[in-house]
């Protein structure tokens, strides 16, 4: 928040109170300082510039995924839980890649699914991360839990291929193969791969073929790892860009088309995005030094003060917030405040305030020269000038410094991490443009001012000889002087009288009174009407492939199989049938919310596992140790038998599920997450998406003192941040004008 209104400037001696009496001596004193030291605060100016501007230059650009969620929300607690559970040695691998085919309707076109196929291989072996001994691992080799994510697209693609050539060989299909959407069972295995096929239309439940799905309109693969010992963050950034990279501008495919999604892309996009803001400093610096240039010199025409000088003291205007950002940006970098892409914008900021100051100084500097033409004052000096420009400046100068400054305190305190780092990056802008504005520009205008004063008093000896030293200026001034004087001057006060003619008068006051009312009104039905949307494309540039990502997610992936992950972080003792089937009556309720897929689209192990002890006591009925009957008798489960069912093939996918450790020649379950799917059209819809992650964040308090229970949505710290937007901007503006009032 930017507030840019200023004090109008005081004229005459302050005679009010103390602390102005204060302000003004202080602007006094230093403008005399200024002027005689005007090169060394010049020269001292420039080198902090170039000092912060190259600390800014080489400092990294880093974003925070959750930076605009605000403060306390609960989705920043559950992000926490999500991260602690996949990374609690820092963040791991975690990608997200989509597969289009480009020359077919459907990606289960043999092609495109060979082509599929052998894009999975490459993910999996292509690519290496070193290790602390040095070695470069591939994904198959250093994944430990995640192996197995993309296996029931695998398993259905080359079973696909083999009943399709079956087919057309004419031999019968397989009857223990069925390739059926959203459950595949292959020899007896389930799988589902509803993570994998989306945009599908379903066959007629009456015909006959190799699976129920008609067309599906594309593929969706990840990469998930946990991180390992030996490796950073940057290695693991480096590792998922050099994938995205390869797909981007290697990859060559006649069938497919291959999009990326990353935490170190979307990273790198927003700060590709961000840096694509200076461009726009230049563009934007050159138009306000034309503007400054062209207006600084017609206000210099009409006061009679043409010169030079005037276009350097219409550069430097623009020159010193730019001077004031690289330093005060340069020097937070220094302390070690993150350099976040939403930085860029305060310049534009910073020039628009300094500017405005700087005009201030310009046009009180050319009323004291005038005032001293008419009004020759003895020891008349660049530092006299400057000390009555400060003093009736500066206390505005000031004022609409710290108005600023005391506005984005507000900002630094409440919202989100990324407003706050905004806030702290224009306090520190704005006061350090402030202290630029009375010494880098007082400097550059005491040095303009001596070089005026020079050319005033050449002309003025001009004017002695060719007119005699008996003779005022006024009796030797040109007739082309005059006719300015008296044509256009006359003219601007005419146009003047008229307008303030027309402020006064009282039908008119009504009128824009009555405008005002119908304004207000409107503005106050379009806020209560407003529907608050966001969309994460709007951060990435026009060209960026996030942007078709995005679009073919909220398309084709978020109405048909939008995700909660539910974390329980306090198990306890499920040997306890009465504590099992708790969780049961948890896991029962999320799957009959609204739009639920029920069972189908629910990953809970519990089930498997109790199918798997099952067997193992039909198996080893005669084998099996008391307790372990006695655990079953219960209505519980034997934790002792977990390890063993982690192992086996078809439930190797499980492994990524579930955390637990040996206590005691026993197993301990420490905890563990459940995936639970709904799906929709109203889903594509911001609201709908919120309205389901307070439905699951209500089922979820229910049972949550028991089993510590946490539910983490992709899109939850968005849906807070829409939620506390209105609460945000009233209090934004409450603080702004509480601040205005304050100074």
């Amino acid at each position: 928040m930017t507030v840019d209104e200023k004090t109008p400037a005081t004229k005459g001696p302050v005679k009010t109170t103390r602390l102005v009496r204060g302000i003004a001596w202080f602007f006094e004193k230093w403008s005399h300082f200024v002027a005689n030291n005007a090169i060394a605060l010049i020269v001292i100016c420039v080198v902090l510039t170039l000092i912060g501007t190259f600390k800014v230059a080489t400092t990294p650009n880093e974003n925070d995924i959750t930076g605009y969620t605000p403060y306390g929300a609960r989705a920043r607690d559950e992000f926490d839980v999500m991260t602690d559970f996949f990374a609690h040695n820092g963040n791991g691998i975690a990608m997200f890649v989509l597969i289009l085919p480009t020359r077919h309707e459907s990606v289960l076109h043999p092609d495109v699914l060979r082509e599929a196929l052998r894009l999975e291989g490459i993910l999996s072996s292509n690519f290496t991360m070193p290790t602390a001994e040095g070695k470069h691992e591939n994904y198959q080799e250093f994944c430990t839990n995640f192996c197995q994510i993309n296996e029931p697209f695998v398993q259905f693609a080359r079973s696909y291929l083999t009943e399709l050539d079956n087919s057309k060989n004419g031999t019968d299909l397989s009857e223990r193969i069925s390739l059926n959407y959203p459950i595949t069972s292959i020899y007896s295995r389930k799988m589902s791969i509803q993570p994998n096929f989306f945009g599908i239309e379903m066959m007629n439940e009456t015909a006959k073929a190799i699976t129920n799905i008609r067309s599906s309109k594309l593929i969706a693969l990840q990469l998930r790892s946990e991180r390992k010992e030996g490796w950073n963050s940057q290695g693991i950034k480096d590792f998922e860009m050099s994938i995205t990279n390869y797909l981007e501008k290697e990859f060559q495919s006649p069938e497919i088309r291959v999009l990326t999604l990353s935490t170190s892309y979307v990273e790198a996009e927003v700060v590709r995005a961000g840096m694509s803001l200076l461009p726009f400093l230049v563009v934007g610096f050159v138009i306000m030094a034309i503007v400054s240039s062209v207006t600084t010199f017609f206000s210099a025409l009409y006061m009679n003060q043409v010169s030079i000088h005037k276009f350097s003291l219409a550069i430097a205007a623009c020159i010193c917030p730019f001077m004031a950002c690289g330093t005060a940006l340069g020097a937070l970098f220094f302390c070690g405040v993150r350099f976040g892409s939403i930085l860029c914008v305060t310049p534009f900021l910073v020039l628009a305030i300094g500017v405005d100051d700087a005009y201030l100084m310009i046009h009180s500097w050319q009323r004291v020269t005038a005032e001293r033409r008419k009004h020759p004052v003895e020891g008349d000096s660049p530092g006299s000038r400057l000390s009555e420009v400060l003093v009736d400046t500066g206390p505005a100068i000031l004022i609409s410094a710290l108005t600023n400054i005391f506005a984005d305190v507000a900002g630094c305190f409440t919202s989100s991490p990324e407003i706050s780092l905004l806030g702290y990056g224009n306090m520190a802008c704005i006061f350090c443009d402030f202290l630029y504005q009375i010494t880098f520009y007082s400097a550059i205008m005491t040095i303009t001012g001596y070089f005026e004063m020079k050319d005033e008093a050449q002309k003025r000896h001009i004017k002695t000889i060719a007119c005699g030293a008996e003779n005022d200026d006024s009796s030797c001034t040109s007739s082309s002087v005059e006719s300015f004087d008296v044509v256009v001057k006359r003219r601007v006060a005419t146009f003047l009288e008229t307008y303030i003619s027309l402020l006064t008068n009282a039908f008119f006051q009504l009128l824009v009174i009555l405008t005002w009312i119908i304004f207000l009104v409107i503005s106050i039905y379009g806020i209560t009407i407003m529907n608050i949307n966001l969309s994460p494309r709007k951060l990435f540039m026009e060209d960026s492939s996030l942007r078709e990502m995005d679009d073919l997610r909220v398309k084709y992936v978020v109405p048909n199989y939008y995700l909660a992950n539910v974390f329980v972080r306090n198990p306890g003792d499920l040997t306890d049938g009465k504590r099992l089937e708790r969780l049961n009556n948890f896991v029962d309720e999320m799957e009959h919310l609204n739009g639920s897929w029920g069972a189908l689209g629910t990953n809970y192990f519990v089930r498997d596992f109790i199918d798997f002890q099952a067997a193992m006591n039909e198996e080893e009925e005669s084998e099996g140790g008391e307790e372990e009957k006695s655990i079953v008798k219960r209505g519980g489960i034997d934790m002792n038998n977990l390890p063993m069912f982690l192992e086996w093939p078809e439930y190797l996918f499980w492994k990524g599920f579930v955390q637990y450790h040996s206590e005691s020649n026993h197993t301990v379950l420490d905890r563990f997450f459940i995936t639970f799917a709904i799906h929709g059209k109203n889903l594509q819809e911001w609201p709908a998406r919120g309205d389901a992650l307070r439905e699951w964040r209500k089922v979820v308090d229910k049972y949550s003192t028991e089993f510590g229970l946490s539910v983490f949505s992709d899109d939850g710290i968005y849906v807070d941040l829409i939620e506390n937007m209105p609460t945000d901007a009233w209090q934004s503006a409450v603080a702004t004008l509480a601040c205005m009032a304050f100074i």
